[in-house]
């Protein structure tokens, strides 16, 4: 069971005066293990919710070792010849446009 909040800042006050634990129980009529909780407790803020874990999937999951392949080979190149997102994107449509299409729709709930 829960303390009022206006039962709490009594306690915390009587405490701040020197009043032993036991009187205060006595005086506001809760157990002694309720003074003893709300006397030492600092921060009567809520606690935070746990973070939702997100999902781990990826549309790109399967396809890395093909990008960091075409990417390596862009080393060789000249600057303005090597890959952009787009450009990975639109030759994963082409070379693997079932598989890629499949994963996208799966993670944005679209039919293929």
């Amino acid at each position: 069971m829960t303390v009022p909040m206006s039962v709490q800042e009594n306690i915390r006050r009587l405490d701040s005066q020197g009043v032993p634990g036991r009187e205060i129980a006595r005086t506001l009529g809760i157990s002694r293990d309720s003074v003893a909780k709300y006397a030492e407790q600092q921060d009567f803020s809520p606690a935070l919710p746990a973070p939702l874990a997100r999902p781990g999937g990826s549309v790109l999951t399967g396809f890395e070792r093909i990008i960091e392949r075409w990417l390596g080979e862009d080393q060789r190149r000249p600057r303005k010849q090597r890959h952009t997102a787009k450009r990975i994107f639109d030759r994963l449509v082409d070379e693997q446009g079932g598989e890629l299409v499949r994963g996208m729709a799966s993670v944005t709930g679209l039919n293929p």
